[in-house]
């Protein structure tokens, strides 16, 4: 993984809790609560961003900031989520180009809240809610090696 998918820099942004409410985009996955360290573990896991046959890029818009109080911080934006599926995820080990086969683009509207926590911000809530998505998701985000 790259230095942009490293565990410290991630858990350093967390709150000792995390909250993410997937309801929108997933809604088997419904709310979940992570400890931080249980948050950067899951999320850089070979099942999510670890997954090398995964490409992601979120493009994210105008941050609109809906509340501001003494130990927390409300924040909006729209976000374009693109994934594709790498048709060899071991291709540049083997020499071979790499090629997209598969994609799927969520468009949606992302809110994070941001709590206090020994003069540090750290983002303690997540919320995407999506609007609308192209592809399979669930399909293009499958493990590794699976067909």
């Amino acid at each position: 993984m790259g230095i942009k998918k490293d565990f410290a820099r991630l858990s350093a942004t967390l709150a000792p809790e995390v909250i993410v409410d997937y309801t929108s985009v997933v809604p088997a996955w419904g709310e979940k609560r992570y400890t931080s360290h249980e948050f950067a573990t899951e999320w850089l896991s070979p099942e999510h961003l670890g997954n090398k046959a995964l490409a992601t890029q979120h493009l994210l818009a105008q941050p609109y900031i809906k509340s501001v109080a003494k130990d927390e911080i409300v924040v909006q934006w729209q976000q374009l989520a693109s994934h594709g599926r790498w048709e060899d995820e071991n291709a540049t080990e083997t020499g071979k180009q790499r090629m997209i086969v598969e994609t799927s683009d969520g468009r949606s509207w992302m809110e994070h809240k941001f709590v206090r926590i020994e003069e540090r911000w750290k983002i303690a809530r997540i919320r995407p809610e999506l609007r609308y998505d192209t592809g399979d998701f669930m399909r293009v985000r499958r493990p590794e090696g699976a067909a």
